[in-house]
């Protein structure tokens, strides 16, 4: 889609209106108003980056085995960096990819917990910095693809 506040409620508001699929991702050109830990915001320019929400419907798992899930993104995020920056690609546990000392994109879960404690839905949401090269300096030690590779993508 072209734009939304956040992927991540976008795909709680498919949950909410029985639409949603495990396994459906949702991926946008714009996010007004991305979200991180903490209450924290991710911001994005339009257009460069990736801002990507993955629904599951973990039953398989328990509540108390939510680590692994988060574990499984953060590796799959790893992965995904680490063919085009290389080497100095690291996890920051639980929800940060880093280049060397640099921020290149972060994760946030949100869990929906049923009656009875049941995990009935995970929304797995991904921010990843590609092609950005301006960053609010605000920001702490952000980094992109391009500015790691020279590269466009």
């Amino acid at each position: 889609m072209q734009s939304v506040d956040s992927t991540n409620n976008y795909a709680r508001q498919l949950i909410h209106a029985g639409m949603a699929q495990t396994g459906m991702a949702i991926f946008t050109d714009e996010q007004l108003a991305g979200k991180g830990q903490r209450g924290k915001v991710w911001a994005s320019e339009k257009d460069v980056n990736i801002a990507l929400s993955i629904v599951i419907s973990p039953k398989p798992l328990k509540v108390t085995q939510q680590f692994q899930l988060s574990a499984c993104v953060a590796v799959a995020l790893h992965q995904f960096f680490f063919q085009y920056a290389g080497d100095d690609t690291k996890i920051k546990w639980p929800n940060d990819l880093y280049w060397q000392d640099r921020k290149a994109g972060g994760i946030l879960i949100e869990n929906m917990i049923g009656s009875g404690g049941n995990w009935e839905w995970a929304i797995c949401g991904m921010g990843i910095n590609i092609n950005q090269t301006s960053f609010s300096p605000h920001l702490p030690n952000p980094v992109s693809l391009k500015q790691i590779t020279g590269n466009d993508f």
